[in-house]
């Protein structure tokens, strides 16, 4: 998938859960990017363990 075909997908997933602009949802995906760009480093442990804080922070978030 290519870049721009990808931060299509990330803003239409969240335009699609009701947002009210697709502003919003440009926002909401950058947020996203920007906080996913903090676990690009690290070894394959440390890789393995921010793995399961995402897990984690996605089943707070569904809780919520």
């Amino acid at each position: 998938m290519t870049p721009q075909e990808k931060a299509k997908e990330l803003v239409d997933k969240f335009d699609g859960v009701g947002l009210q602009m697709r502003n919003e949802a440009i926002a909401c995906a950058l947020i996203a990017v920007d906080f996913a760009k903090e676990f690009i480093t690290g070894d394959l442990n440390e890789s393995f363990d921010k793995a399961l804080y995402l897990f984690e922070i996605k089943e707070e978030i569904e809780l919520l």
